[in-house]
């Protein structure tokens, strides 16, 4: 076999006293998709950071062929809100004139090439924080796929991602790979790992269980290796639907236009379409955080957001994980004490991985994060529950039990209203489905009247 495009060799790292990477081999060779799956923690995005120079290692050593180039795209978009899309895909790489001046009018029209190749609706000149969370991993795609590079590493760049545009970037995957390009890849996606990846190594805890060729492996195996026992699909269950909690009424708010539909108490109710239908519009309108340009929204109890991106809507980076949970916290709580014991109680319940209540809130993996936004919206026992994107970036395992947490949350009366990329995941847990597609609510189907094939037909309409 030819040399490693980039290799790792023993790489150990640790925060405090969580291992992060204990003795992990791994390497990448040209003309091969490698993914890396895990749970939340096992150490798939610090691995990929080492791997960029973007981390040191405390132990073990990272090769690179000579002349090799790589592209990193992490998993969360922190790109800079007043910058424009063509502005950041051209950051550090701007386009001159003779004169020295920027030749804005082509870097805007190569973008907008790159863009495009990536199935992105945003225009050139939108800033960056006007974006959708979605839009703006594809702008960072965009960035990474245009420059050719010989390496690849992508950690979770589908997780916002529909069907369709996922579709679309592993068309450009596919061709980098047939360029002689390697690509590293990082997902919680089981079927699409095995779908587009040559090899796949799982990692649990820090280490290496093992790297096999994709074509060896099931959906059941690759499961079993990362959580190490089998994860059953939860039953799907029949409840009594109370009184409407939510009725929305020809609504319009950004992209969409005369939305109706409504959500009863016990009832969960997903919202599908494809990435810029306005889907997190919708929800963020109905939780109060976007005005509305016409039509009602009337709600029976207080909603409360899991917003669809973390980083800016969700979480408050310079603060711990007691800290985020309590978020806003009435004067009474302000005892530590109190605090500390509230915030491990759901820590257990939720099952999240960190090193204690105190530790900061960007120690966690992407899919604790996710668990403790859960947990800060179900501290108060909401009526109205709205979720955007909840399994994002969330391994198989945590994915199953935040699915189950969602029905418990029906089955005691809870109105949820569930907005997903993820056909699959809408199917498996929402009892009707309304799809947005054009701007405008095209249906709203049972999910016993629906598979794949018919919502990705209404969303295309």
């Amino acid at each position: 076999m030819t040399e490693p495009l980039l290799s790792a060799a023993a790489l150990g790292i640790r925060y405090g006293a969580t291992v992060a990477l204990d003795d992990v081999d791994l390497d990448l060779h040209r003309g091969e998709v490698h993914a890396v799956v895990g749970e939340n923690g096992a150490g798939k995005s610090t691995l990929l950071r080492v791997l960029a120079g973007a981390e040191r290692a405390a132990s073990g050593q990272v090769r690179r062929a000579a002349g090799v180039r790589v592209e990193w795209v992490p998993q969360e978009p922190m790109l800079p809100p007043d910058l424009d899309a063509a502005a950041w895909i051209f950051l550090g790489r701007e386009l001159r004139g003779r004169s020295r001046l920027l030749r804005a009018a082509t870097m805007r029209a190569a973008a907008a090439d790159a863009l495009t190749g990536l199935g992105c609706s945003a225009r050139p000149g939108a800033r960056l924080g006007t974006l959708a969370a979605s839009q703006r991993k594809q702008v960072q795609l965009a960035r990474a796929v245009r420059t050719h590079p010989d390496v690849l590493l992508l950690d979770e760049p589908t997780a916002l991602l529909g069907a369709a545009e996922t579709a679309t970037l592993f068309a450009a995957i596919r061709a980098a790979v047939r360029a002689g390009a390697g690509v590293l890849y990082v997902s919680h996606r089981i079927a699409e790992v095995l779908g587009l990846a040559d090899r796949v190594t799982v990692l649990r805890d820090g280490r290496r269980i093992t790297t096999r060729a994709a074509g060896e492996l099931a959906v059941s195996d690759l499961v079993r290796a990362m959580v190490g026992r089998d994860v059953p699909e939860a039953p799907r269950a029949v409840r009594e639907r109370g009184e409407v909690v939510l009725c929305v009424a020809d609504l319009d708010v950004g992209p969409v236009r005369a939305a109706t539909f409504a959500v009863r108490a016990g009832e969960i109710v997903g919202l599908a379409g494809l990435v810029g239908s306005g889907r997190s519009a919708v929800l963020e309108a109905i939780a109060g955080h976007r005005p509305v340009t016409g039509g009602t929204i009337d709600v029976q109890a207080a909603p409360r957001l899991v917003p669809e991106d973390r980083q800016h809507k969700g979480l408050v980076a310079t603060q711990c994980v007691r800290e985020n949970l309590l978020l806003p916290a009435p004067e009474l709580w302000l005892r530590r004490r109190s605090e500390r014991r509230v915030t491990k109680t759901w820590i257990d319940r939720l099952a999240i991985r960190t090193a204690g209540t105190e530790a900061p809130i960007q120690t966690l993996s992407g899919g604790n994060q996710q668990k403790l936004l859960l947990a800060r919206a179900l501290r108060h026992r909401p009526r109205l529950l709205l979720l955007d994107e909840p399994t994002a970036g969330v391994d198989v395992g945590a994915k199953a039990e935040i699915h189950a947490l969602i029905r418990r949350l029906a089955d005691d009366g809870t109105a949820v209203l569930l907005a997903s990329s993820e056909l699959t995941e809408l199917l498996a847990v929402c009892d009707r489905i309304a799809v947005l597609a054009g701007g405008r609510c095209a249906a709203v189907v049972d999910v016993d009247e629906a598979n794949e094939e018919r919502l990705a037909a209404l969303m295309t309409a």
